[in-house]
């Protein structure tokens, strides 16, 4: 029973083998299908990443250029109307000028010439025109400086090369932003702001005041229903790093929401009224400046966002 010769051993040794061989053969398999599974998913990740880019640079790309569209088509009549409220100014003062030298000259008149002055001044209301119309030119040219601030804002917001770096300061950006959103904010939510002074950084100005832009205004759309819609933003430097925090007191997050709110095309706005992509792109914009960002939020309390961005040099 023992000899080499043994059939029944002959054929159980070769069906080891080939089950030895099989499971190799499912072994090898099974490892070749997991490493394509592995590829297949970093593939499908860097995909959604690229899409995630391509989409920022054309929202940023359109942002841009209606931005500096505005801005050009504002300023164009902006600077002659500047120049003729000069020029108005002037011929106040030559007005006041002339009226002051009639009076001055009233006394050399004969009486009907005085009474006759007299009364036009009393008619036309020149006293009252000579002492109110250089309070309306001040007035007229502050409110041309506040749109001529407002047209340098959006300059700085949609520079002409979104991709280009330099050193920018971020709490004039915060400022800049606020300028621009002064329409959405105003009557809706009061914004607090403890911005204290932060070191020049190496960045992307446009694409950060991007960030700015979409946190504020999510936290101005989360603070609909509250009692007292208030929006917080504060700026420190620790160590080597900038910290940027937006806090609102709106309807806040549920823990679900939060693990998924930086998905691209994730969103709890109803359909058609938001792509899911804003704080898809504000991620990537940070990731892209070796930052982070944290949220933290609470239902029914507010949500935070925390940014950390390195202080950099070219």
């Amino acid at each position: 029973m023992n000899t080499p010769d043994n059939p029944y051993k002959a054929a159980f040794e070769r069906e080891k083998k080939a089950r030895l061989r099989a499971e190799q053969l499912l072994e090898d398999r099974t490892r070749e299908l997991y490493i394509k599974n592995q590829e297949l998913e970093h593939n499908y990740l860097q995909l959604k990443k690229q899409q995630a880019l391509m989409l920022k640079n054309e929202k940023l790309a359109t942002l841009g250029m209606l931005s500096a569209g505005i801005a050009h088509e504002i300023n164009n009549p902006l600077a002659f109307v500047c120049s003729n409220v000069e020029t108005l100014k002037i011929y106040q003062q030559s007005f006041a000028a002339l009226y002051e030298h009639c009076l001055s000259l009233s006394s050399l008149l004969e009486k009907e010439q005085t009474d006759a002055l007299s009364q036009l001044i009393e008619d036309k209301d020149l006293a009252y025109i000579l002492k109110d119309t250089p309070e309306l030119i001040a007035e007229t040219q502050e409110g041309l400086s506040r749109v001529s601030s407002i047209v340098g804002n959006l300059r700085s917001f949609s520079r002409s090369q979104p991709s280009d770096r330099c050193s920018a300061d971020l709490v004039e950006g915060i400022h800049s932003t606020l300028k621009i959103l002064t329409g959405e904010l105003k009557n809706h939510v009061t914004v607090n702001l403890d911005l204290k002074p932060l070191p020049l950084i190496w960045c992307n100005p446009t694409e950060l005041n991007q960030v700015f832009l979409n946190l504020i205004l999510n936290a101005k759309h989360a603070t609909i229903d509250s009692d007292n819609p208030t929006i917080h933003i504060a700026t420190h430097v620790q160590e080597n790093s900038i910290f940027i925090t937006i806090s609102d007191n709106g309807y806040g997050m549920s823990p679900e929401v939060i693990d998924q709110v930086f998905v691209p095309f994730f969103t709890t706005k109803p359909v058609g009224e938001g792509t899911g992509m804003g704080l898809a792109i504000v991620n990537g914009i940070i990731e892209d400046h070796n930052g982070r960002i944290k949220v933290t939020s609470q239902e029914g309390k507010g949500t935070t966002f925390n940014i950390e961005l390195p202080i950099n040099s070219p």
